[in-house]
């Protein structure tokens, strides 16, 4: 009926960090896989770029892997890699970013750093409000609590898919004592949830945290606090950049048999009897499983047929929001960066922490400030006295760019190439106004990516970088579900947990767990 090349055991859309622990994970256990991805590269947000400067010399930047925590060899996301790859994974290097300042916060009137360990950022913060102790014992206990019951629910979660009826119970009685904090989790926003944290200082520390998943403290859900013990044990970045990494998942999939399409988007999926049909501009593809690493809102509405999607998903669909997009600034420089900025990343906000208000931060008002150079001196970067840096600032409302969203990429009108530089110079001018001294003098190489960029490469909606956004109504039991109520469909990535490299790795080998109990029925 159908032609044997073209019939794989499994296909998985998307090679976002997602897709290739899936596709990867699937390949070594022994399953012809296909990878299809849209673009030329493969990786996602994973992925990092070259451009050439005035000078001649050349600057490497990131896309989205900024620094990423727990991967010390036997830790939380080490264990998730290796799990995908195998050992191959033990040859990858990474360099721990300063211990002192994974992150320092810089305001007009105050600073403060992130150091390596949580009882380490805890004694930092007494010292510097002796007279918030309630606040700040309390906050750290949340945190802590919050970090031990999502893995703890992790734990039970695989316990029950292995265990007996009676070993069920079992497990699931040890859950009882942990409902309450359970529901105030679901049911309230981060800041609720820090009821006992009334110290607005220490409440705006918190809040600072927001700017790993673009919603406030009175927004997001209480996981925004998981976050904080998830660096707790350092900030890393992979030598040589993320091409290593990339390089390993594809070796892994390509020794094992499985096939990688490029340029191979899937444009639909169609379901025969129980035979999925996967249209991409390369061809038809016949499989009887699929995990699609791709946004909820693309999987359901832009690729299956809609006779397919249930209704409860359609109204989820329509009421979810996308997190918000950035507008990066990537720039090469000869300045010598080590004179402002460390390994470590740094946060600007364009405004003074103590006010009468002491209210939250403006994400408006915020700068991300990340040097690949610096991460990582020997990784080739930038040439010998040149610096990659790479800014992120905020790109306003999506609805602001919507009227180019139809035309083609390095063809846009001069209206949008105008406003991308307008915002892109204003944050070299921020900068350079209240930290790096002459930075737009000495300009080697500048480029600017905005929402529309974000959308074209990932297909994010409006190029959010996170997926939907973190808020107590789109997370814990109101995630997508990672097996859905299609029989053989799968999906994996920032809409079935939550935004980031780790969580997308880990619903990737959720999904190809999960298929192969299919397989084995």
């Amino acid at each position: 009926m159908f032609n044997n090349q073209k019939i794989f055991d499994t296909v998985v859309i998307g090679s976002g960090a997602g897709g290739l622990s899936s596709a990867s994970y699937l390949s070594r256990k022994g399953l012809n896989v296909l990878l299809c991805e849209k673009r030329r590269e493969v990786g996602g947000y994973l992925n990092s770029f070259t451009r050439t400067g005035k000078s001649g010399d050349k600057y490497t930047f990131d896309t989205g892997v900024h620094y990423l925590g727990e991967c010390m060899e036997g830790s939380g996301l080490s264990k998730v890699f290796k799990e995908a790859i195998g050992e191959p994974y033990e040859k990858m290097k990474w360099n721990l970013m300063d211990p002192e300042g994974i992150n320092r916060y810089v305001y007009k009137d105050f600073e403060y750093s992130y150091p390596m360990g949580l009882k380490n950022f805890e004694m930092m913060l007494l010292s510097k409000f002796p007279d918030a102790q309630g606040s700040i014992t309390n906050a750290f206990k949340l945190i802590k609590d919050t970090s031990q019951l999502l893995n703890d629910l992790s734990d039970i979660e695989g316990k029950l898919a292995s265990q007996s009826l009676a070993g069920k119970m079992s497990t699931l009685f040890k859950l009882v004592p942990k409902i309450p904090l359970l529901r105030r989790m679901i049911t309230k926003t981060a800041k609720e949830f820090c009821e006992g944290v009334t110290d607005l200082r220490v409440l705006k520390i918190l809040d600072n945290f927001s700017t790993e998943v673009g919603v406030t403290l009175s927004e997001a859900s209480p996981m925004l606090l998981m976050l904080f013990a998830f660096y707790s044990h350092g900030g890393f970045y992979p030598q040589g950049g993320t091409k290593p990494l990339i390089k390993m998942f594809c070796d892994t999939i390509l020794k094992s048999g499985g096939t990688i399409l490029k340029n191979a988007g899937v444009t639909g999926i169609k379901k025969e009897g129980n035979v999925f049909r996967v249209h991409t501009p390369k061809g038809e593809f016949f499989t009887k499983t699929i995990v699609s690493n791709t946004d909820a809102k693309v999987l359901y509405s832009d690729l299956l047929p809609q006779e397919l999607v249930g209704k409860k998903i359609k109204k989820k669909i329509q009421n979810t929001v996308p997190s918000v997009s950035n507008l990066y600034t990537f720039v090469g420089t000869d300045l010598d960066l080590s004179k402002y900025m460390n390994s470590g990343n740094l946060l600007f906000f364009d405004e003074n922490f103590f006010s009468t208000e002491m209210k939250a931060s403006s994400l408006q008002n915020t700068y991300f400030l990340t040097s690949p150079t610096l991460k990582d001196p020997n990784g080739g970067h930038s040439a010998k006295g040149k610096y990659s840096l790479e800014i992120l600032c905020s790109a306003g409302d999506f609805e602001d760019w919507k009227q180019w969203e139809n035309s083609k990429p390095y063809q846009r009108p001069i209206e949008y190439m105008k406003k991308k530089e307008e915002i892109g110079m204003h944050a070299i001018k921020v900068i350079e106004r209240n930290l790096i001294p002459n930075l737009s003098k000495h300009l080697d190489f500048i480029e600017f990516a905005t929402p529309l960029t974000n959308l074209h490469y990932t297909s994010a909606p409006n190029g959010s970088m996170y997926g939907p956004a973190l808020t107590p109504s789109q997370s814990f039991l109101n995630w997508f579900p990672i097996k859905t109520k299609i029989p053989g469909l799968y999906h994996c990535g920032s809409s079935t947990l939550c935004g980031g490299v780790s969580a997308s790795c880990q619903t990737g080998i959720q999904a190809a767990k999960k298929l192969l109990k299919f397989y084995k029925k």
